[in-house]
């Protein structure tokens, strides 16, 4: 199995359309895919059944060493709810009738994501709410499901590479990504969440393999 693959390992998981939760399936599943589409999204509160998206962003990276960047796509949606919004998450990512005067129906958003992302492998920080938020979208607009059966968590794979108290002090996204040296483009904007994901991705690929190679340098490899 390519190195890539094993990398992202840690990291895997069924989002519950076709792939097996057995490890060997799920890594078959990865390694027969060619990108990956590393997303955020912002929602107006925790609840998919009851909450909405409001903005959505990815980076669509292929699937090989390096995760080199393909395009990135971000939008702002229009709500249709907003009065089951949770003021806090409104706040969070800055919503107001002015800011999202030009953001785009669900269904619109959902169509361009699914083209987008067509068979890409979903991959986030802390994953899970996204998926189900997803899997919600992609219902409401009466779509079927356009991504690769398995989807990457970033989380876990930082927790094996970063050591808790010498590297990070916790494994927030924003505070992993200042501690690796990465510039971003703004807390709580879809694509600007979803390009720091991808960043610190491929920062950890550069870390794991400094550290491989002063292992083998060593001779504790």
């Amino acid at each position: 199995m390519p190195s890539h693959i094993d990398f992202l390992a840690p990291g895997l998981r069924s989002t519950g359309a076709d792939a097996g939760e057995q490890p060997a399936a799920l890594r078959e599943t990865l390694a027969a895919a060619s990108a990956l589409l590393v997303i955020d999204l912002e929602m107006s509160g925790p609840n998919p059944a009851q909450h909405e998206v409001l903005e959505v962003g990815g980076v669509r990276a292929t699937l090989a060493e390096g995760f080199p960047e393909e395009s990135s796509w971000g939008e702002r949606v229009r709500p249709r709810h907003i009065g089951n919004a949770v003021p806090g998450a409104l706040k969070v990512v800055g919503y107001s009738p002015k800011a999202w005067r030009d953001a785009i129906d669900l269904a619109v958003a959902a169509r361009r994501l699914a083209d987008f992302g067509q068979g890409a492998v979903l991959t986030g920080w802390g994953i899970a709410n996204d998926l189900r938020f997803l899997s919600e979208t992609m219902r409401r607009a009466g779509l079927d499901w356009p991504f690769a059966p398995v989807a990457v968590d970033i989380q876990p794979i930082a927790r094996r590479i970063l050591r808790r108290g010498d590297d990070v002090d916790h494994f927030n996204l924003g505070h992993v990504a200042d501690r690796l040296g990465i510039g971003r483009m703004g807390e709580h904007s879809a694509l600007a969440d979803a390009y720091a994901t991808y960043d610190v991705l491929v920062a950890l690929v550069a870390r794991a393999a400094a550290s491989q190679a002063g292992e083998a340098a060593s001779g504790t490899g």
